[in-house]
């Protein structure tokens, strides 16, 4: 049995070396037959695969999700399938109920999110996720993306109520009635920043995801060892499932076609 990697372009390369730290049984392919690395089975198109297949993970471009995981998702495959899912919700609704489709969420596998702290009382979040690089869509799909179905999975339904656009991409709504102000910036002039401050009515907590930290009550707790991206793709393997990960992305779609253009 093996493992079939769809896409061989920034995300699907750390895939590779996920899996191939994990020793599974690979078979690779992508449109461009240049990225052959020549280790594994190689394919330009999915529908050409012949060897028989128990997982797949899918890092393409977003337009071309659901046509590649709906093929496998129909013959009862489970599937990992990049974020964003989808160009928009409808097209998502065609295989978001599928019990074998898991959507990616590597920040829930961040060290300050597995270690967010049992019965604090947020009143108030500012969220700043500035990167150097750039994505796919525009820093809302490609970086607050990470944020939004963090909010949901910490407390609940959120609303966005405001957005602004200029150097810094800028939402502000609300997470289960808390506000949040959420700043995103694709090719960021200053020091990348990706970090939380979460504050109360005594005390403030500060989870940064580059340094897989998190502050609270004077303590600092920081990731020892692990890879976010491998604990992920290791529990797909297993088939350790996060639950609510296609509403989440469905949420996030439709919070996302809300907004101007």
């Amino acid at each position: 049995m093996h493992v079939l990697l769809i896409g061989l372009g920034n995300m699907g390369m750390k895939y590779l070396a996920k899996l191939e730290e994990l020793k599974e049984s690979l078979i690779l392919c992508d449109i461009d037959p240049y990225k052959n690395v020549g280790r594994y089975p190689f394919y330009c198109h999915f529908g050409e695969v012949k060897e028989t297949v128990s997982r797949v993970i899918i890092a393409v471009n977003p337009e071309d999700h659901v046509t590649i995981a709906y093929k496998f998702l129909l013959e009862g495959i489970p599937v990992l399938l990049e974020k964003p899912p989808a160009l928009n919700s409808k097209e998502f609704s065609l295989i978001a109920e599928d019990p074998n489709l898991e959507i990616s969420e590597i920040e829930l596998y961040s060290f300050p999110v597995k270690n967010y702290p049992a019965g604090f009382e947020v009143e108030e979040i500012e969220i700043e996720r500035l990167n150097r690089g750039k994505g796919y869509l525009n820093p809302f799909w490609d970086l607050a993306w990470h944020d939004l179905y963090i909010l949901q999975y910490l407390f609940g339904e959120v609303e966005i109520e405001k957005e602004k656009r200029s150097q810094v991409w800028e939402l502000e709504g609300h997470a289960n009635g808390i506000p949040f102000k959420l700043k995103t910036a694709w090719e960021f002039n200053g020091e990348p920043r990706r970090r939380w401050i979460l504050k109360g009515k005594k005390t403030k907590a500060v989870m940064d995801f580059i340094k897989e930290e998190i502050s609270y009550n004077g303590l600092i707790k920081k990731r020892a060892g692990g890879d976010k991206l491998k604990e992920m793709v290791a529990d797909f393997l297993r088939g350790l499932k996060r639950r609510g990960s296609c509403y989440r992305a469905m949420k996030n779609l439709k919070l996302l076609e809300s907004l101007q253009g």
